[in-house]
C-alpha cells in the first residue's frame, strides 16, 4: 500500500516539479535578462550621473569664485587705483591670489572696472567635465560690484590730553591717532574729488587751546585789540556781569559791580603773553555752534586767565596780594597788584595731586596744551599736533567736543566747514576719552575757592548752574551739559564715535549715548588696544561695501 500511495504522490506532484523546474529555468533566464537590463541602463544613465555630478561641480565652483571675485573686488576698491588700468591690476592680482581651482579647470576672463564710485568685477572659469559628450559644456561664470564712499570728509579728532592720561597711554594715543590719520589719507587718495579729506585736531583737558601763544606787546588797552587778537574773543569777560552782579573772577574795587577788567591788559602789565586758552562759554552757549557776536556777550569766548591767589594756603600765587584788611576772595579778584612789568614769583605749580601733570605759575596755569588745529587737507599737519601733545589738567569733555563741533561747523569762530546739507560731505567726530567729567575740590586746608581754576573759572562763579562743593553734583551738572551737547550735535548729522579708555565706572552708558549708534561707541579696556578701535573707526568711516 505504502507503494502505490508513493507512485500515486509521485504522479501527482509530477507537474509540481516540472513547473518548478520551467520556473526556475525562467528565473535564470529573467536574470540573465535582467543583468542584460543593467549593463544597458548603466550604459545609458551612466553618462547621465556624470553629467549630474558636472552640474554639481559646477555650482561648486561658481560659489567658490563668486566668493573669491568679491574679495578681489573689495581689494581693488580698497586701493588707491583712480584709473580702470589701476584698478584691474590690483583685482587681477587679488582674484589670482584668492582663487583656487580644481585640476582641469582654467581662469578664461578676468577685468575690474571703474564706474563712477563702484568698481565692478567678472571672472570667468572654464571648469573640467566628466561628461563633455553628453551635456553642453558651459563656463562658470560671476560678477561682483563695490561701491566706493566718494563723499568728502570733515573729520574732528576731540582727544583727551588729561594729567591721567601721562605716560604710556598717551604715546599709544599718539602712535594710535596718527596711524588713523593715515588710514583715511590712504582712504581718500582713491577719491577723484578735490580735497576729499579734512581733518581738525581739538586736544582738551579742563581748558582748551584755541591757538599758539599771542604775544600782548601791540595791544592796545583802550580798543581792547592787538595782533592776534580774535574778534570773537572778549577780554572784558563781560558775560559774567549782569545787572548788579559781578561774577568775574576780579573787581576793580570791593563791591565793584559794573566796571569790567581787561585781561589782556593785565596780562600786558606783568609781561605776560595770552598761551591761547579759553573758558567755556556762558550756559546757553556753552554747547552751542552759534557764531559769536558782541552784542551779545554770552555768545563770545572769554581769554583763560588764572588769577594770582592769595600768598597763604593756596596754588598759584605769583604776584603780592597788597592792600589789607581783605579776605582772601577780595585779595584774588583784586586788579590793582597786577603791575610792575613782571610776576613777582616764576616756578613750578604743585596741585594736591600728581596727575594734573605739571603746571608753571602765572595767568596761563594749566595753558600747556597743544592747539586746536582746525580743518586742514595737511595730514603732515595733524600729525605734527599729534606728536606735540602734552598731558595736564581736569576733565572736560563737553568743552573739548564743543571746539569739535565749532571746527566742523560753517559758522565761527572757524568757519571752515562745508554748509550743512552740502551734498556727498560727511562730518564726523571721534571722541577719546580716559576718565569721567571733574572739578575737584581742593584738599589744601584754608584754601577758599573751592575748586581749581579751569574752563568753567571758579566754581563759585556759577558757570556751571551749581556752586556745590560736592564733586559728585558738580561732576552730575557737567554730566547733564554732555548729554544736551551730545543730542545737538547729532541733530546737526555729524556722526559721533566715542572712545573710552581704561575707564571701569562714570560715563560710559553716557558716552554709549553720545554715539550716534551703540556701534559706534569703543569701551577699551586696556590702552594697548587702542589701536585696533581706531583702526575699527577708520574702516567705518571708509565705507565700501558690496552692492552686488
Amino acid at each position: 500500500m505504502r507503494a502505490k500511495l508513493n507512485k500515486d504522490g509521485a504522479r501527482r506532484m509530477g507537474w509540481r516539479v516540472r513547473l518548478l523546474r520551467r520556473l526556475v529555468s525562467g528565473a535564470k533566464d529573467e536574470n540573465g535578462a535582467a543583468a542584460v537590463f543593467f549593463a544597458v541602463s548603466l550604459i545609458l544613465l551612466a553618462p547621465l550621473m556624470l553629467g549630474l555630478f558636472d552640474i554639481y561641480l559646477a555650482s561648486t565652483q561658481r560659489n567658490n569664485l563668486q566668493d573669491a571675485l568679491d574679495a578681489a573686488t573689495l581689494f581693488a576698491a580698497r586701493s588707491t587705483g583712480t584709473t580702470t588700468a589701476a584698478v584691474d591690476t590690483v583685482g587681477d592680482a587679488a582674484l589670482t591670489a584668492n582663487l583656487v581651482l580644481p585640476t582641469g579647470a582654467t581662469l578664461v576672463a578676468s577685468n575690474f572696472t571703474l564706474v563712477g564710485d563702484k568698481v565692478v568685477g567678472y571672472a570667468e572659469v572654464s571648469p573640467p567635465a566628466l561628461a563633455p559628450g553628453v551635456w553642453t559644456h558651459a563656463n562658470v561664470k560671476a560678477n561682483s560690484e563695490v561701491v566706493r564712499s566718494l563723499d568728502k570728509l570733515e573729520i574732528a579728532l576731540v582727544l583727551d590730553n588729561t594729567g591721567s592720561m601721562q605716560g604710556t597711554k598717551l604715546t599709544t594715543l599718539k602712535d594710535a591717532a596718527s596711524a588713523m590719520v593715515d588710514k583715511l589719507v590712504e582712504a581718500s587718495s582713491r577719491s577723484t574729488q578735490v580735497d576729499p579729506l579734512k581733518i581738525a585736531l581739538v586736544p582738551f583737558s579742563t581748558t582748551v587751546r584755541v591757538q599758539n601763544t599771542t604775544a600782548l606787546t601791540s595791544y592796545n588797552i583802550t580798543t581792547h585789540t592787538g595782533t592776534g587778537i580774535p574778534a570773537w574773543i572778549d577780554p572784558m569777560g563781560s558775560s559774567h556781569y549782569g545787572t548788579g552782579v559781578n561774577n568775574d573772577i576780579f573787581e576793580t574795587a570791593v563791591g565793584n559791580t559794573t566796571t569790567k577788567t581787561d585781561r589782556f591788559a593785565m596780562m600786558k602789565a606783568i609781561g605776560q603773553s595770552w598761551s591761547g586758552c579759553v573758558e567755556a562759554r556762558a550756559q546757553p552757549y556753552d554747547i552751542k555752534e552759534d557764531a559769536a557776536v558782541s552784542t551779545t556777550p554770552a555768545s563770545m569766548f572769554i581769554p583763560y586767565f588764572w588769577p594770582d591767589e592769595p600768598d597763604a594756603n593756596h596754588y598759584n600765587n605769583y604776584m603780592d596780594d597788597g592792600g589789607s584788611g581783605l579776605t582772601d576772595r577780595q585779595k584774588e579778584r583784586r586788579t590793582a597788584k597786577y603791575t610792575g612789568g613782571s610776576m613777582k614769583r616764576t616756578g613750578a605749580l604743585t596741585l594736591d595731586s600728581s596727575g594734573y601733570g605739571v603746571y608753571a605759575l602765572g595767568p596761563n596755569a594749566g595753558c600747556t596744551l597743544a592747539p586746536v588745529i582746525p580743518l586742514t587737507t595737511s595730514s603732515a599737519t595733524i600729525k605734527t599736533g599729534i606728536t606735540s601733545m602734552t598731558a595736564v589738567g581736569e576733565t572736560n569733555i563737553p568743552l573739548g567736543l564743543v571746539w569739535g563741533w565749532h571746527a566742523l561747523a560753517p559758522a565761527g569762530p572757524f568757519t571752515l566747514g562745508s554748509p550743512y546739507g552740502t551734498a556727498h560731505v560727511r562730518k564726523i567726530i571721534i571722541l577719546m576719552t580716559d576718565g569721567e567729567n571733574t572739578m575737584n575740590n581742593p584738599s589744601r586746608s584754608g584754601e577758599s575757592n573751592a575748586s581749581f581754576y579751569g574752563g568753567l573759572g571758579y566754581i563759585w562763579q556759577n558757570m556751571l548752574g551749581t556752586t556745590s562743593t560736592d564733586g559728585a553734583v558738580r561732576a552730575s551738572a557737567i554730566d547733564d551739559r554732555l548729554k544736551l551737547l551730545c543730542t545737538a550735535v547729532k541733530n546737526r548729522d555729524i556722526v559721533i564715535y566715542t572712545v573710552r579708555v581704561e575707564v571701569t565706572s562714570g560715563t560710559s552708558t553716557l558716552l554709549q549715548d553720545c554715539a550716534s549708534t551703540p556701534d559706534k561707541f569703543y569701551d577699551v579696556q586696556n590702552v594697548s588696544d587702542l589701536q585696533a578701535a581706531f583702526d575699527a573707526i577708520a574702516g567705518s568711516i571708509d565705507n565700501l561695501r558690496l552692492s552686488k
